[in-house]
């Protein structure tokens, strides 16, 4: 093979390269023996290897980035990235990332998971992937739920799924069914918060605190997430929780959700006094005490029950929160 004179130059062997990654063989192809390319990648060398056949032109740290771009070699043509980098890409933000990147390849290949790589054969890959982000990766509900399937914690699950059915992204049958189609392994838990999506809740700290009430026996069953309206049918406001025997609205006061700007708690404020105008009493709750003070927060609940059971019936009806569907 003729060797090209320009083997040494960076900028042009990086010119061949994507986020500075590339393979060992268009590295040969551009002229550079083997022997060579993997002589470099030794330690102290200017390059490193982050799979089989696959090059970073540079030393230091490899970002999450280059990561992927190794993932997308490394599993060859076909290859698309699931998991969290994948919901990243479609913009979503819950969830805190692995150690590994999540590639899915043809069912057919065989190709081994490496150091921070986790290569998965699938025999339902998409015909045509998504390209987000300048990544080919699988659609919302594939990605979310090749996410959680790996995770035990219920709040880090429900957190993951409920993001993208509150803002609108995709529709939670569209979840459901994608959890139906694949592997049973690891489906158990996202098959419940499922289930509390479909009855209503839209975040972590909602799913917690329906998770809780619904497991004391000493409460009435709830609805959650619907939007109460006045005599005139004039919406008044999305209950986190309500108990529509007694009257009680119990606002989740999640940190995370509503982000504690001057505007967002004053609109918070003008929306109990709309609920206490209609004749319903209210009880914010922080969705942390369902962990630190669960005792005390039920007395708190049982307390409001009482107080909501001795006023006049309230003037409300309420209907499911359709706004927050798709």
């Amino acid at each position: 093979m003729r060797r090209n004179p320009r083997t040494n130059d960076l900028d042009f062997l990086r010119s061949h390269a994507v986020d500075d990654v590339i393979s060992v063989c268009v590295l040969v192809a551009l002229g550079i023996p083997e022997t060579t390319v993997y002589r470099r990648c030794r330690a102290g060398g200017p390059w490193q290897l982050l799979a089989p056949g696959v090059v970073l032109l540079s030393t230091g740290t490899p970002t999450r980035r280059q990561y992927l771009r190794a993932a997308l070699l490394h599993g060859g043509p076909g290859t698309v990235i699931t998991g969290l980098d994948a919901a990243r890409a479609h913009s979503l933000r819950r969830g805190e990332l692995p150690a590994h990147v999540h590639a899915l390849i043809p069912g057919a290949r065989q190709v081994r998971s490496v150091r921070n790589i986790l290569v998965e054969r699938s025999g339902r890959l998409p015909p045509k992937p998504l390209v987000r982000d300048g990544l080919p990766v699988v659609p919302i509900e594939r990605c979310v739920l090749d996410a959680v399937r790996r995770l035990r914690n219920e709040s880090d699950i429900a957190a993951i799924l409920t993001e993208p059915v509150q803002r609108r992204m995709v529709l939670e049958e569209a979840l459901e069914d994608e959890l139906e189609s694949g592997c049973r392994k690891g489906s158990a838990i996202p098959r419940k918060v499922l289930r509390a999506i479909r009855g209503g809740v839209r975040s972590a700290a909602e799913f917690d605190v329906r998770t809780w009430w619904l497991s004391r026996p000493e409460l009435e069953p709830a609805l959650f997430n619907v939007a109460l309206l006045d005599e005139r049918q004039t919406v008044l406001g999305i209950a986190d929780v309500f108990d529509e025997h007694a009257g009680l609205v119990v606002p989740v006061d999640s940190v995370e959700q509503h982000f504690a700007t001057p505007d967002q708690v004053a609109l918070t404020e003008r929306q109990h006094r709309a609920y206490r105008r209609a004749g319903l009493h209210v009880l914010g709750i922080r969705p942390s005490r369902v962990r630190t003070d669960p005792e005390g927060l039920l007395q708190d609940v049982l307390d409001a029950l009482e107080v909501a059971s001795a006023l006049p019936p309230a003037r409300v009806t309420w209907r499911p929160d359709v706004a927050a569907r798709p």
